[in-house]
């Protein structure tokens, strides 16, 4: 679905162009800007151009297929009756007979028509034909074309006009449409939504004093030539009301003057309800451009196009390459769509595998960390266990000195270094102390390190007790090694 579309609407009149560019969004129709600028049939393409292309351009308009409204008076309108036979082959047979109504052959007018319903009595099927000659049609296409603008429709004033009226206004019965432009006016009749006739005229310019009266008397002469030709199966009788547009000038005096000299009731309807539009100046008086947009929103199957078939054809290529391109779009969305989710799984998959690899990270500096301290650990256990092992030992090598030594052999010192001892002391018998540590299992290479020397103790000194008067211990200085345990 498209939130937003634009429509450019284009009305040609005898004295002026007028250009509406639309915009619809969200169901909001609004007018984004306008334009009217002189214009006379045969004008030359330079000066088109100069009041159009910058409006063009500003606008950017190019890619905008137009809907144009043609001068009801460049128009051909007839209601015309045909066999009921031939309804399933209207184009063939008007296409075949158009030059029987017209002065136009199929060779040198462009025709459209519409179908409005068979006859009272059904035997024939009513037309209302529209055709236009072929040069006229291909100026206004050319001249449109020349300021980039391609028209994907082409139609008669009248039923562009009554496009911009609420349909609920046309429903009921049948209806004439009255529009006052700027210098012409037009008078439609309507049953229910399908125009079935239409007719212009110009408008007077009197003085403002007396205006209305004088533009409502010739709205009425024209009313009254009209009304012979709608008698029959458009009765005058089963006209329920006349709806006025366009200038100002239908204010309460005039509709009640239109309303006493028809007979018929005479309104306005409020037309611009439903959309908003940024410049009113002049918008009364670009009814028909109005309509043309409006069209470009909403098909109506009562606008007959007068544009050729091959116009209509490349109107079809352009829709299709326009399907195409909408639906590559579509595709290449998906597409993108697809990959973005693609890309954001894969980025969430790649947040989670980060966050674990931090984790890892940490839970690998913390084991980096153990694997030190168990080195340390490791280091520092031959030591540990030297050290359990040495303890032993020392507490062995005390234990065997204890019941090696006799009790006459006093020790003043201990030293216990790499698996050796050495004892310092005095004893009665130097000799028979290294004779008895000899003669232990737990030393070997017993050696007196320093010469023993004989001397009279003097009792009560430091560790030697007192043991009587003239008695001679023996100073010695013993090392030995350590059997292994």
């Amino acid at each position: 679905m498209i939130l937003t579309k634009s429509a450019l609407g284009i009305s040609f009149w005898d004295n002026r162009v007028d250009l509406l560019y639309l915009k619809r969004s969200f169901g909001k129709t609004t007018v984004v800007n306008s334009l009217s600028v002189p214009f006379v049939y045969g004008m030359k393409m330079e000066e088109f151009e100069m009041g159009v292309s910058d409006f063009v351009k500003a606008n950017r308009l190019q890619r905008i297929m137009p809907y144009v409204a043609l001068p009801r008076r460049d128009v051909m309108l007839l209601n015309i009756e045909l066999p009921v036979k031939v309804e399933e082959n209207l184009s063939e047979v008007i296409g075949y007979e158009l030059d029987n109504y017209t002065p136009f052959s199929a060779d040198t007018a462009y025709f459209d028509f519409q179908n409005l319903g068979h006859t009272l009595d059904g035997s024939k099927v009513r037309i209302l034909l529209v055709a236009i000659e072929k040069s006229r049609l291909k100026y206004y296409h050319d001249i449109l074309k020349g300021v980039g603008l391609e028209p994907i429709s082409m139609e008669v004033s009248s039923t562009a006009i009554a496009r911009i009226i609420p349909s609920d206004s046309l429903t009921g019965g049948k209806n004439i449409v009255l529009y006052i432009g700027a210098n012409i006016c037009e008078i439609s009749f309507h049953n229910e939504k399908n125009m079935e006739y239409s007719r212009d005229f110009d408008r007077p310019h009197p003085k403002v004093s007396s205006g209305k009266e004088q533009i409502a008397d010739a709205i009425l002469k024209e009313y009254g030539r009209i009304s012979p030709l709608i008698v029959g199966e458009h009765e005058i009788g089963e006209i329920k009301k006349i709806i006025v547009l366009g200038d100002g000038t239908s204010d309460e005096e005039f509709l009640k003057k239109i309303s006493d000299a028809t007979g018929k009731e005479a309104v306005r309807v409020e037309t611009l309800k439903d959309i908003d539009i940024k410049d009113s100046s002049g918008i009364q008086f670009q009814m028909a451009a109005l309509g043309c947009g409006l069209r470009g929103f909403n098909e109506n199957i009562a606008a007959m196009n007068l544009l050729p078939v091959k116009v209509n054809g490349d109107k079809s290529s352009r829709v299709l390459r326009l399907a195409a391109i909408i639906l590559f779009i579509f595709l290449v969305s998906l597409w993108g769509g697809g990959v973005v989710l693609r890309i954001k799984k894969e980025t969430n998959t790649l947040s989670h595998i980060k966050e674990k690899i931090m984790l890892m990270e940490r839970q690998a500096i913390a084991l980096e960390k153990l694997k030190k301290e168990a080195i340390v650990m490791e280091e520092r256990l031959p030591q540990l266990n030297n050290f359990s092992k040495r303890r032993v030992l020392f507490l062995a090598v005390l234990k065997e000195l204890t019941d090696v030594i006799p009790s006459d052999t006093y020790l003043t010192m201990l030293k216990y270094h790499d698996n050796e001892i050495e004892i310092v002391g005095r004893s009665a018998s130097a000799v028979t102390l290294l004779s008895l540590l000899e003669a232990s299992p737990v030393f070997k290479d017993v050696e007196f390190s320093a010469t023993v020397k004989r001397k009279e103790v003097v009792g009560g000194r430091g560790p030697i007790p007192f043991i009587g008067e003239g008695v001679y211990l023996e100073n010695f200085s013993i090392k030995a090694k350590l059997e292994s345990l």
